[in-house]
């Protein structure tokens, strides 16, 4: 396997920033050097960083028995979104990032072999960028993502008058501006409709992903009314996955399983759950 870190100036974000990326050069037994058969963009969480997931989850292990690259993204604090307060993160994935893959490392894919997943403040990302260019990935997995910034805004504006602000809510107010005041470009239910205009073969593939026990910020209820929402639509290849499971890494680290084989189309995921069990005496 083969780890590689590095630190590139961004015309876009116009400062240094870190590239983490992991190839499975070795996944062959022999000598010759494996290529990635896709890579996957991966959006990490509020207050953490890209190390954090990399830490915490098998995702390195499972891409490589897939021979997938992935790229986990920094983007402290940001949501994904050219922020009313801070930098173009969304330019900056969607225009800049491709093409410092391609020209440094040589990835370059077809769109159908590049995928996007990332978890709240991550998950968010993944259907902000998804949804806004799907001439980009062939599948989304949003992970227990805060899916309506419009409900979200509204509690957080009424904190902030009340004089109730949690210091972790300001990425919020830096992110979107410091009235809340959702744009359609950053509204996921407005993004999800114009999707659903497109034909079938222009549509990512999107499983969304959620712990029935998320209660930050009320997201698997987000979640759980996005879906009916979701439902009124006519989306090519959508489901909600959901099972038990809080806002925490054991339920990620299955969820980005679960993704990795819904990606592929295979059945990757039920083979590994059944190495887990234990047959004790």
């Amino acid at each position: 396997m083969a780890f590689i870190s590095s630190s590139v100036y961004s015309h876009r974000l116009r400062q240094e920033i870190s590239i983490d990326l992991y190839l499975p050069n070795d996944y062959t037994a022999g000598r010759t050097v494996t290529q990635p058969q896709g890579i996957i963009y991966f959006l990490h969480g509020l207050g953490r960083s890209q190390q954090y997931f990399k830490e915490l989850s098998a995702t390195s292990r499972y891409c490589r028995d897939n021979q997938l690259a992935v790229v986990y993204i920094n983007a402290p604090q940001s949501f994904y979104v050219d922020m009313a307060h801070g930098m173009r993160y969304f330019t900056y994935i969607t225009e800049e990032l491709p093409q410092l893959l391609k020209s440094l490392y040589g990835l370059e894919f077809p769109r159908e072999k590049i995928f996007l997943a990332g978890l709240s403040m991550g998950g968010y990302g993944t259907w902000k960028i998804g949804l806004s260019r799907p001439d980009m990935f062939g599948a989304i997995a949003p992970m227990s993502a805060p899916c309506n910034m419009k409900l979200v805004g509204k509690l957080l504006v009424q904190r902030k008058a009340a004089g109730k602000m949690n210091e972790d809510y300001m990425a919020f107010f830096n992110a979107f501006g410091d009235d809340m005041d959702i744009k359609d470009e950053d509204d996921i239910y407005y993004l999800l409709k114009q999707l659903s205009r497109l034909p079938a073969e222009q549509q990512p593939r999107i499983r969304m992903m959620c712990g029935k026990q998320d209660e930050l910020i009320s997201i698997f209820k987000q979640n759980a009314a996005l879906d009916e929402y979701i439902r009124t639509l006519n989306l090519a290849d959508y489901k909600f996955w959901k099972w038990d499971g809080a806002h925490e890494y054991s339920f990620w680290d299955r969820a980005i399983l679960h993704a990795i084989a819904f990606f592929l189309e295979n059945d990757y995921d039920e083979k590994e759950i059944k190495k887990w069990r234990c047959e004790r005496e």
